[in-house]
């Protein structure tokens, strides 16, 4: 499981199309839950894309990549979880591995991450060593 904060990747953009990640660039093996943090201000890995080379596309295609890693079958839902939060999900995944993304509006390049919705996320998955 991930929880990154200040933006989410799911592989390089693509050479001929930065506007989409990469495929070749993130397979994980197994499903993979994702719960992520940015503010839609941040300039530095801005959610509407563009910035470093590195942070071509946005933070929906992301998600949208991660969702399908899970295979998730549930339409993205999107719902305020706070006066200034608001998060989009994807659900109905395999190894029940959602994929969220919370956006902070107004938050920059900063912790914008809610550290018990963090912390509650860790707390649903577990992972078996190898």
């Amino acid at each position: 499981m991930i929880a990154p904060v200040v933006g989410l990747r799911a592989g390089n953009p693509r050479r001929d199309d930065p506007q989409r990640p990469d495929t070749h660039t993130c397979q994980p093996d197994l499903p993979m839950p994702v719960l992520a943090f940015a503010g839609d201000k941040d300039t530095t890995n801005p959610i509407q894309g563009g910035g470093a080379g590195y942070w071509q596309y946005t933070m929906h295609a992301a998600e949208q990549r991660w969702a399908a890693l899970n295979a998730c079958r549930a339409a993205p839902t999107t719902q305020w979880v706070s006066a200034t939060v608001y998060e989009e999900r994807y659900a109905d995944c395999a190894g029940d591995a959602v994929v969220a993304g919370r956006i902070t509006v107004g938050g920059g390049h900063s912790w914008v991450a809610d550290n018990d919705a963090m912390l509650d996320f860790f707390s649903h998955y577990t992972r078996a060593t190898r």
